[in-house]
């Protein structure tokens, strides 16, 4: 452990020298629910990163918001139909669609669900400027989360008026993207807004997809410059997504473009409609103190033909925010203190009835003529309702020293009303409510004005979804009683600073969290895909983060390496034991690099994608092989009159690697692995005024 906190704290002392004649870094963070903060004075690991062009080149999914941050593993699925799966040091892994164990915002306004789920379809990609993330437990912060946070922050709108862009990125088995929009102040009102239009087939087979996306957010100064507005509205209508799920071994060696035939044959997929609202209020209270509300609202539809039924939802979602916090003095010392609440609300009307195409004989639940939707399996109202209070305070006990400690209580109720009561199919209406009280305690060491090092232990919370509760064994309706939700105690040493000689920054950490009835995927024979949950007794995980960005003249680096030695303790299914396997779906070692060179208008810039191999089940029986992926751009600015044209060239997987961009974790009759395309060409056209920033 010493030569632990040697290794860690090492780099802090080395930026002593440059300290003296240097000021300090103006990076700051949001997502903290304390105000703006310097990444140097939290007692966590969190990373402010901007989507590289050459990564975020189709902004088609979240995950090319999050190449190169260290404890985040993305996992493309290459399918339209489900969202790509994100996990931080390993929570979240286990999606089977969307994002879990992982709080997601847009702005500070929660795109999460108050059951854990979160549809990333519905963020706005196209205005995306940064993303925060918090890695590691953050219930004390945001509850019902293990993993983290992420929280996608839009740009700002340019002083001038008016200033419009429109891109167009098309190329080999890829749908084209077409985006226009425009951004600008109009006195004391900034404004921007983009539509998004994406179209076409993807790179394997039954992936196509029409997608229309639209943002318009507003910032409002009043007069009294204390207070500032912020209004956001979002649509998201997916006309089609198709989806070509999980092929096996065999398949994959056979044809890695294929889809899997029975859900080419179940017309798998998904038709979305949303729309969100929200409203945003923060005004300064005093010099160092300020209050934040936010209050927001989503509606959705969701067509869902399955492989093994076809799903209906109409879903009103919404909730609020209240944070209040303030600094004053003790003596000699600083104190800060930071309350608040979240409320939140989900109702789903669901119905679920049988998948009748390729039916081989007319019956009850397939008769006549049935087709996507045959007869009806589920009818139910799904209600779920979470609170959660918090408190934070931080203490400076010497000049160099800070000390925080936090504590959040939620209450996450879930309720089912069953609405298929017949004299053969007994009500399962029922509910159940999962709380919990989640302590954290940090101390942060200023090493030297540019440099900190920290040490935290805090627990986490997070609940089974909606869907995960509501997917029975034995296939009944209701509540699932037996499913608990996953606790997890974690500690954690790190470092963060700055070598402005260098022009370097580095992030490290050290991390370990045990994690109790933690929640793993399964499938049963027969089961067509449908994905059941249950709890783990005891799981350990320990890793290691390391993030590097450098910008030396016209030579820009960032680079994130993360070691994954993720363990099941405690788990039994039947007479098997799982003790001591690996937990599946990370990998135990990944590197991402983006390097740029630019000379003059042109940029030329490069991509490295390194991961091991990977587990595909909880008795480890199967691996998706490691990879190594490279990528290379060209782009270049050219002004032409008041029109800036920006043309971009790149190609991605350079070697045409074959690998396996996602695995469906503990799938049945081995159909574990989802392909990620091979070589590819990719071409944008990019158009903005002369004095619009670089998208």
């Amino acid at each position: 452990m010493k030569s632990s906190i040697l290794l860690l704290v090492l780099p802090a002392l080395l930026a002593a020298q440059d300290s003296a004649r240097t000021a300090l870094p103006t990076v700051r963070v949001t997502a903290t629910r304390e105000g703006p903060r310097s990444p140097l004075e939290l007692p966590y690991a969190v990373t402010l990163s901007r989507p590289d062009s050459l990564i975020a080149l189709k902004r088609l999914g979240v995950d090319e918001l999050l190449f190169a941050v260290p404890g985040v593993s993305l996992a493309n699925r290459q399918n339209p139909a489900q969202d790509p799966r994100v996990s931080i040091r390993g929570f979240g892994a286990r999606s089977a669609f969307g994002v879990r164990g992982v709080r997601v915002l847009q702005d500070g306004v929660p795109l999460t669900l108050p059951d854990g789920q979160t549809p990333v379809d519905a963020i706005d990609l196209e205005g995306a400027d940064r993303v925060e993330v918090v890695r590691g437990s953050a219930s004390s912060l945001y509850g019902n989360a293990a993993g983290g946070v992420i929280d996608v922050r839009s740009l700002a709108p340019p002083p001038v008026n008016a200033a419009p862009f429109a891109r167009v990125v098309g190329g080999d088995a890829t749908p084209t993207v077409s985006a226009l929009g425009a951004a600008g102040t109009l006195e004391r009102i900034g404004y921007s807004g983009s539509l998004t239009r994406v179209v076409g087939r993807g790179y394997r087979d039954h992936s196509d997809q029409r997608a229309t996306r639209g943002a318009v957010r507003l910032l409002l100064t009043p007069a009294r410059a204390s207070m500032r507005i912020a209004v956001a509205a979002r649509m998201t209508d997916v006309s089609n997504a198709e989806s070509p799920g999980a092929l096996t071994q065999a398949q994959l060696d056979a044809n890695p473009q294929a889809a899997d035939p029975l859900s080419v044959r179940k017309h798998a997929g998904k038709i979305v409609r949303q729309s969100d609202l929200s409203l945003t209020l923060g005004r300064a209270l005093g010099d160092e103190g300020a209050l934040d509300a936010v209050v927001y609202g989503s509606m959705r539809t969701l067509a869902n033909p399955l492989t093994f039924a076809t799903v209906d939802v109409d879903r009103s979602s919404g909730g609020a925010s209240l944070r209040v916090s303030d600094a004053l003095r003790l003596g000699a010392r600083t104190a800060r203190l930071a309350a608040g609440a979240d409320v939140q609300w989900q109702h789903d009307d669901r119905l679920e009835r049988e998948n009748c195409i390729d039916a081989t004989t007319t019956s009850v639940t397939c008769p006549t003529g049935a087709t996507l939707r045959g007869a009806l399996r589920k009818d139910q109202r799904e209600l779920v309702t979470s609170v959660g209070p918090f408190v934070r305070a931080e203490l400076a006990l010497a000049p160099a020293l800070l000390a925080s400690a936090g504590v959040r209580a939620d209450a996450v109720r879930f309720e089912v009303k069953d609405r298929l009561v017949t004299a053969t199919n007994p009500d399962d209406s029922g509910d159940r409510t999962l709380h919990a009280v989640s302590p954290a305690f940090g101390l942060v060491w200023r090493a030297a004005p540019l440099a900190s090092a920290y040490a935290t232990v805090s627990t986490s919370f997070e609940t089974p979804t909606t869907t995960e509760l509501g997917n029975k064994p034995d296939g009944s309706a209701g509540i699932n009683p037996e499913l608990q939700p996953q606790r997890t105690v974690a500690l954690e040493l790190g470092t963060r600073g700055l070598v402005p000689a260098l022009g370097v920054r580095w992030d490290a950490a050290l991390f370990e969290a045990r994690a109790r009835d933690e929640l793993v995927p399964f499938d049963i024979p027969n089961g067509n895909g449908r994905r059941y949950f249950r709890n783990a007794g005891r799981t350990l995980r320990r890793g290691g983060e390391l993030g590097v960005q450098a910008d030396a003249g016209p030579v820009s680096l960032q680079s994130a390496y993360t070691y994954s030695r993720f363990r099941y303790v405690d788990y039994t299914v039947g007479t098997t034991s799982f003790a001591g396997r690996r937990i599946p779906g990370v990998p135990v070692h990944a590197l991402a690099s983006t390097l740029a060179l630019r000379q003059g208008t042109a940029t030329l810039s490069a991509s490295v994608d390194v991961a091991s191999a990977m587990d595909v089940d909880d008795a480890n029986s199967a691996q998706a092989p490691g990879r190594t992926l490279v990528g290379l751009a060209l782009s270049n600015s050219v002004q032409v009159g008041s029109v800036r044209v920006a043309p971009l060239v790149a190609l991605q997987n350079l070697g045409g690697v074959r690998s396996v961009g996602s695995v469906s974790v503990n799938a049945t009759g081995g159909k574990y692995f989802e392909p990620a395309p091979g070589r590819t060409l990719l071409v944008r056209i990019a158009l903005g005024r002369a004095v619009e920033t670089e998208r």
